[in-house]
């Protein structure tokens, strides 16, 4: 009576294949989406800050003038500084990032344990300057002790809050 209404028998390998195939369209679409709405938020927050929405688009220098909205444009290149220097001094000691998992294994970590200590403290550096400037910025948008560490652990969602919220930017409350 109805063509189109005839059942249509899947192997389990061609069950398995769509699901996967669904979730994977799923999670893309999902990700694609939240990326453009932490865009849109991250030109939101430059434009409640001052600056010229399109300038958040621009790697490097939308993290540079991130940190000189709250006043740590130091902090930047400290941390720039930092990374370049523990990454050459990485690169000297025969380590680099191309290597394969076999050179890895093979490398004396003990012979060069200084140069695993410089790259931990430009991390530990990076992480302190990144904590920093998200208590700066979540003061700078007014918002409390709860907010911030959010800001800290899941700092894309709140990019959205700050971005697409109501939050207003107030420079003064940096100098508290």
């Amino acid at each position: 009576m109805y063509a189109f209404a005839e059942t249509v028998t899947l192997t389990d390998e061609q069950a398995a294949t769509a699901i996967a195939g669904g979730l994977l369209g799923s999670i893309f679409t999902f990700g694609l989406l939240f990326y453009i709405l932490t865009v849109i938020a991250g030109w939101k927050i430059f434009e409640k800050a001052g600056e010229k929405g399109w300038k958040s688009l621009i790697p490097i220098y939308n993290n540079y003038l991130l940190y000189k909205i709250v006043g740590m444009q130091n902090w930047f290149w400290w941390m720039i500084i930092a990374y370049f220097a523990a990454n050459l001094v990485f690169s000297l000691n025969g380590f680099n990032t191309n290597m394969t998992a076999e050179e890895v294994q093979a490398y004396d970590f003990g012979a060069h344990i200084w140069v695993i200590i410089a790259m931990l403290a430009a991390s530990l550096f990076a992480l302190v300057a990144d904590i920093k400037h998200s208590i700066a910025l979540g003061k700078a948008f007014g918002k409390g002790t709860g907010f911030i560490v959010a800001m800290i652990l899941f700092p894309n969602i709140c990019w959205l809050i700050l971005g697409l919220g109501k939050a207003k930017f107030n420079k003064k409350a940096l100098k508290n």
